[in-house]
């Protein structure tokens, strides 16, 4: 469903993310933090994205060495869309038992707590 949308699984967190965020601007390294991704697997995330117009690039006001993102109007349509197609399909998750679910929750819970995220 994602790729009928043009995007991977990182580019449709990052858009998630920033989506859900009350600016819709974070650093490219909290993103790569909150993603549980390399820094660099996030810019090449964002490089993409960018080309696309579903983002854009900001200096911070405060540190002229990092770089921040803003998710745009067509990032946000993108991602919505692509979440339309997703819940279509309950998230891949078809067959899934209610078990199954609480399984990977609590692992994925452990993973952000791991990572100081939870």
């Amino acid at each position: 469903e994602l790729k009928a949308h043009g995007l991977n699984m990182t580019d449709y967190l990052l858009l998630m993310t920033l989506q859900l965020s009350e600016t819709g601007t974070r650093l490219i390294s909290s993103l790569a933090r909150n993603l549980l991704v390399h820094a660099t697997t996030a810019t090449l995330a964002t490089d993409r994205l960018e080309q696309r117009y579903m983002l854009a690039r900001s200096p911070p006001p405060t540190d002229r060495r990092a770089t921040c993102v803003t998710i745009t109007e067509l990032g946000r349509e993108t991602a919505n869309n692509a979440t339309r197609a997703l819940t279509a399909i309950d998230f891949g998750m078809t067959g899934s038992t209610a078990k199954d679910v609480a399984q990977l929750r609590a692992a994925l819970k452990a993973m952000r707590q791991s990572a100081g995220d939870a």
